[in-house]
């Protein structure tokens, strides 16, 4: 009836479709003459709510609750104006009786203690008991010694030869115990270059008379130097008769030359 395969489906909504808008059509009709009321347009039909009844209140004498009444107590309001009391102080009367009259004592007036005056103290102290000690003066094994103690070398320009600043040495005298010059000794000095082996260089006395009657000259060097040598005197058999006086010379052209006298301080055999 409706076809065959996927027409049928479709061919029965068609249908349906149809019947629907019929019966639409039908009652819009009734509807538009007033044969049949609209049911969603007709009014409904409310039910009035009844009035609440509320409970009746009852009265009952209740006494009255308790009233409380304020007295205010009256408070003394300070005044700010003192009020002066004045007191009547009673006054003593002294009547004057005669009487003896007390007369003055002198006072001594005190005198001035006097203050003693510190005296120094002396405390002898104990001084030890004994022997007084013996002082024993013990003589230089050197019969010969430089004239003039330590301080017995001088040093000088050159003045015995021409070289002048080019030049170094020392030279001297030397003295017997009557301050005569003493001959056939020897001057022996010995440092720096002098000698082969630091033996040294040797001369006898009396062999520079420049210097006097026992003079002797040895040159040290032929520039001036800070060099330090080393000068004794020995008997004509080589016997050191003198200690070894140091000469430490100054590098001074004014003060190249070193003079050395030696004397006798003993009997020497």
């Amino acid at each position: 009836m409706f076809g065959e395969g996927p027409n049928r489906i479709y061919n029965a909504i068609t249908v349906l479709f149809l019947i629907f808008t019929v019966i639409c059509i039908v009652l819009t009709i009734l509807f538009a003459a007033g044969l049949m009321p609209v049911p969603f347009l007709a009014p409904r039909s409310m039910a009035i709510p009844q009035a609440a009844v509320l409970p009746t209140s009852t009265i009952t004498n209740t006494p009255p609750p308790p009233t409380w009444t304020y007295t205010p107590t009256k408070t003394p309001t300070p005044s700010s104006t003192p009020t002066e009391t004045s007191t009547v102080t009673p006054s003593l009367t002294i009547t004057a009786t005669a009487g003896p009259t007390d007369t003055p004592s002198i006072t001594p007036t005190a005198s001035d203690t006097p203050t003693a005056t510190p005296s120094a103290s002396f405390t002898p102290s104990m001084t030890p008991t004994g022997p007084t000690p013996t002082f024993t003066f013990t003589p230089s094994p050197f019969p010969f010694a430089v004239r003039g103690g330590a301080s017995g070398v001088v040093f000088t320009a050159n003045f015995a030869n021409t070289a002048g600043c080019a030049w170094q040495g020392v030279a001297g005298q030397v003295f017997d115990l009557g301050n005569n010059p003493v001959h056939g000794y020897q001057i022996r000095v010995t440092g720096s270059g002098l000698g082969q082996g630091g033996a040294g260089v040797i001369v006898g006395t009396g062999s520079n008379t420049i210097y006097g009657n026992s003079g002797w000259e040895v040159a040290v060097s032929g520039q001036t130097s800070n060099n330090t040598y080393f000068v004794e005197l020995l008997t004509p058999s080589g016997t050191v008769v003198s200690p070894a006086v140091q000469i430490t010379f100054p590098n001074n052209c004014a003060q190249n030359l070193a003079l050395v006298n030696f004397e006798q301080t003993r009997q020497y055999p």
